[in-house]
């Protein structure tokens, strides 16, 4: 499980930092004991799920340090976008700049990878070519469309399959993509997680789960930019590919859950549709657009989430490593929900 993590001082060290949450990696990825006569018939995925990292290469080198160590455990990892920090211009190519990883390390356009200089939609082909680096060992199959980022990942071994969307732009092609694929999963009978920078809508049921934030930064954001809508996409009405997913639902295939980032907090709950959304909060080290405080050198530095998906139970799982309080001292450790009742059973 890597080298040996000294504990003799004070240290920045993310390993030492979060050894209080080691055992619930492990335990999140166990499965049942067969010599109990229990026989699950597939194997759990567990991956790193960060987002946001905005070129800091500091915190990239982190993440990869954690996954490095406990690489026994995960079979991948996932960032879901902001790739680049405030547009194109503030670039850092880290997947080569910075520390190598064991394991893929899959990526997802954000909206701030979009942007160009002046804050114009940048050119798509350019976006790819600043943000998907290293594909070599991806091994997906990519909806077909111009410079495509979106793409779809099988998981035989834990009968899921991973979808990754563009929500900027291609919006039409994807979407039609998008039923096939889904279809293609049912027909299959995989379970389907799906991914894009953004959630798929609003959240209206949070289940009372400690991972959904109590400061509303969008609502606060709606009010100072009532007017703004990007090209091709309402940022605030996002009937995308929301309904595709509910109407697989509707035919009987199973959605997990949908993963992202952007929010910078954390948000867990059902959308209009009934669509189950986890935003993860920024892996960057920020202090002005997240849940409290962030100071460098402490266990509040790192934020990211280790997920593990049993398809055997039908059960999600989200392990916060790095900042797990928010400004009301409320705990983000730990959640374990059912995704085939709709039920959290546990939250901590």
């Amino acid at each position: 499980m890597g080298e040996e993590i000294k504990t003799t001082e004070l240290t920045d060290d993310i390993l030492l930092l979060n050894r209080d949450v080691e055992h619930l990696v492990i335990q999140a990825g166990a499965k049942r004991c067969p010599g109990l006569g229990f026989d699950d018939k597939y194997d759990i995925l567990q991956f790193v799920h960060f987002s946001d990292i905005h070129y800091r290469t500091a915190n990239w080198n982190r993440v990869v340090r954690y996954i490095n160590h406990y690489s026994d455990y995960f079979d991948f990892a996932l960032h879901t976008g902001d790739f680049v920090g405030h547009n194109q211009d503030f670039y850092v190519d880290l997947y080569h700049e910075g520390d190598p990883c064991k394991k893929v390390i899959y990526n997802c356009v954000g909206n701030h990878d979009t942007y160009a200089t002046d804050m114009s939609l940048a050119d798509k082909a350019v976006t790819k070519s600043l943000i998907f680096t290293q594909t070599d060992d991806w091994d997906v199959v990519y909806c077909d469309c111009e410079a495509s980022m979106t793409y779809y990942k099988d998981f035989p071994q834990a009968n899921v399959r991973m979808i990754v969307l563009d929500i900027y732009y291609s919006i039409q092609e994807q979407q039609q993509w998008l039923k096939e694929v889904l279809e293609d999963a049912r027909q299959k009978g995989l379970c389907v997680f799906t991914v894009s920078h953004e959630p798929t809508g609003y959240i209206e049921d949070t289940f009372h789960s400690n991972f959904y934030s109590m400061n509303n930064f969008n609502d606060n954001h709606r009010k100072e930019f009532p007017g703004f809508v990007e090209p091709e996409y309402d940022y605030f009405n996002r009937p995308l590919f929301e309904k595709v997913i509910a109407d697989f639902i509707a035919k009987g295939g199973i959605h997990i859950c949908h993963l992202a980032g952007d929010h910078h907090h954390d948000v867990f709950g059902t959308s209009k549709l009934g669509i189950v959304n986890n935003v993860v909060p920024c892996a960057m080290c920020l202090r002005n657009w997240c849940d409290g405080n962030r100071v460098f050198g402490t266990k509040t530095q790192d934020c990211f989430n280790v997920v593990s998906i049993d398809t055997n139970l039908g059960l999600f799982k989200i392990v916060r490593v790095g900042d797990n309080f928010d400004f009301c001292l409320r705990s983000r450790t730990a959640l374990c929900f059912d995704y085939i009742n709709k039920k959290v059973i546990a939250s901590f």
